[in-house]
């Protein structure tokens, strides 16, 4: 597959107009999930890099029609390798699987912190490293707990792919752009057909608008330094007026980000690697 080159990744950074619709509730960003995956499995595949971030689909759907949206794909329908056929839906199966918050993926980025710090008191019983390190940046930054988040999640993405795949943005946008439609078949025989938790209208919506806004976040990433952080700081600029009401510019996101970025560089790795063998372990 031939690779995207800089003035494409622009033009089509400038080309995407979408409707912002992140959820309150992360975990790992979507190239981070894609990581991971990858390093579960020692593989590369755009249908296995689709799975990994597949689940959070779910954040752009009509809750009216799919109230359990989230328990279904993070607890309850983690497992889709007993109803994959062919080598597409097998692949995104075992991404699917990484993800859940029962062992997966987003059960370490919320509720285990290997590195053991947890000097910051945070909401509730969770204490992983996410959460962890958003509640310092929330402090240090005095904003909102929430956005925090997003620019914690962000930071490490950006980690990952200056320091550990310069290709991790080019991956993610090949994920969206080229997943097959087997993929989405999958679900809907799971999810619509079989087990009747949403129609296939609101599945079919939700996919949409999520591999919109994860093409956008893609590209920016994918962007040559510096002009991948400016991007995402843009970026961060209208999801916090879209999503989270707060009116900030894009060069305060950029330093809210580069201190995101200062929070876990030293650490980060170790939590990823950690997270990948514990998954790896448990798959076995």
């Amino acid at each position: 597959m031939a690779k995207l080159t800089k003035s494409k990744l622009i033009s089509l950074l400038v080309g995407f107009t979408i409707v912002l619709g992140f959820s309150n509730v992360h975990a790992f960003n979507p190239a981070t999930h894609l990581f991971i995956a990858q390093g579960v499995f020692h593989s590369q595949d755009v249908d296995l890099d689709y799975g990994s971030i597949s689940p959070d689909l779910i954040f752009f759907a009509d809750q009216e029609k799919w109230p359990t949206s989230f328990e279904d794909t993070h607890y309850n329908y983690i497992d889709l390798r007993s109803y994959a056929i062919g080598h597409a839906q097998k692949a995104f199966a075992l991404g699917w699987l990484t993800h859940n918050e029962l062992w997966g993926a987003d059960y370490y980025a919320h509720r285990i912190n290997p590195i053991g710090n947890n000097t910051c008191i945070n909401q509730g019983y969770y204490q992983g490293y996410i959460i962890e390190k958003a509640c310092l940046l929330s402090d240090k930054a005095g904003i909102d707990p929430e956005f925090a988040h997003f620019a914690v999640e962000t930071a490490i993405d950006f980690l990952l792919r200056s320091n550990e795949d310069p290709e991790l943005g080019e991956k993610l946008l090949n994920a969206s752009l080229f997943r097959s439609w087997f993929d989405r078949n999958l679900l809907a025989k799971v999810l619509v057909w079989k087990e009747r938790r949403t129609d296939l209208v609101t599945l079919a919506a939700a996919e949409m608008s999520f591999r919109n806004l994860i093409g956008r976040y893609a590209i920016a990433l994918a962007l040559p330094s510096p002009y991948n952080k400016e991007a995402l700081a843009r970026l961060g600029a209208e999801m916090a007026l879209e999503i989270y009401r707060i009116e900030v510019s894009q060069e305060e996101v950029l330093n809210i980000l580069d201190l995101a970025i200062s929070l876990c560089e030293e650490d980060y790795r170790d939590v990823i690697y950690f997270t990948i063998n514990e998954i790896r372990k448990g798959l076995r």
